[in-house]
């Protein structure tokens, strides 16, 4: 049988994920942000929006708590992990004792071809030997928090700031592109935080600009609901009664996605778009 050549596998996958998520989308709730709670006669159910991911891409995840995203990533959106690493900054054994679903979902991310790396800073990612030489499409990091226990806010502000300035100055060499490595996308980094008090003092959009390298390319809603299976936990672990169950923690701080770029990569985009428009025929009727 002849072998099936590298880009018609990735479109076959492709399709194949574009099915899939079709056929579940109706299945699913309606949006959990909605404003109005007004129960309609109408059986019409707003669609979610399109994965963020594709299979193709080469996406590092840091951060992970119990790898509940990472396994609903492989298994429930690209139907492949084979070009995912996911990490953590707990050893093995610390991660199973914080979260006990935490093993199933690993185990289940590496049957689908992922790959898992224990006792990684998301600050000094370069100090992590299995990640040396690498380039991702897509760097995402949910709901990072420093997890000091801090009582107090300011100082709790200032430790969570400092968790993601670092970070950020350490994925930017991490990061592909198409004009400094000839790479086939630009690399972007994906933060997903509440969007209410005390997280929007930590003005995370002005703390990559920050770095002089990075820029705000959007901001859009996250949808736990769009990645079935995904739930959410504290960096500290689940603690039975204090910790609420599922997504409820979050459903209600209504999170966003901050998608980042190169500063130079998008600038770029700029240019090439104004190019596009400036190029137009106009169509003119008589």
């Amino acid at each position: 049988m002849p072998k099936v050549k590298p880009k018609l596998k990735a479109s076959l996958i492709k399709l194949q994920q574009e099915k899939q998520y079709r056929g579940k989308i109706n299945s699913l709730p309606s949006h959990p942000y909605s404003k109005s709670k007004i129960k309609h006669k109408s059986t019409f159910v707003k669609p979610l929006p399109p994965p963020l991911y594709k299979p193709e891409d080469k996406i590092l995840l840091v951060g992970e708590g119990n790898f509940s995203f990472a396994n609903s990533l492989a298994t429930n959106i690209l139907y492949t992990s084979h070009f995912i690493i996911a990490t953590c900054l707990d050893s093995e054994e610390i991660l199973n004792k914080k979260y006990d679903d935490a093993k199933q979902h690993i185990q289940s991310f590496i049957e689908f071809g992922g790959k898992v790396i224990y006792e990684v800073d998301a600050t000094q990612l370069e100090k992590c030997k299995l990640l040396k030489g690498k380039r991702f499409d897509k760097i995402i990091f949910n709901f990072p928090h420093a997890g000091l226990g801090i009582k107090d806010q300011d100082r709790n502000i200032l430790s969570n700031q400092k968790l993601l300035k670092a970070f950020f100055n350490s994925a930017i060499p991490f990061l592909s592109s198409k004009s400094l490595y000839s790479d086939m996308n630009d690399g972007e980094i994906h933060v997903t935080m509440k969007t209410v008090e005390p997280y929007n003092q930590w003005n995370v959009k002005q703390l990559a600009k920050s770095t002089g390298h990075l820029a705000i390319k959007e901001s859009i809603d996250f949808i736990p609901n769009q990645y079935p299976g995904y739930e959410h936990r504290r960096t500290l672990g689940y603690q039975q009664g204090k910790s609420k169950n599922d997504n409820d923690e979050i459903f209600s701080k209504k999170p966003k996605t901050i998608i980042i770029a190169r500063k130079e990569s998008l600038e770029l985009e700029k240019q090439q778009r104004e190019a596009a428009e400036n190029t137009r025929v106009p169509f003119i009727v008589d």
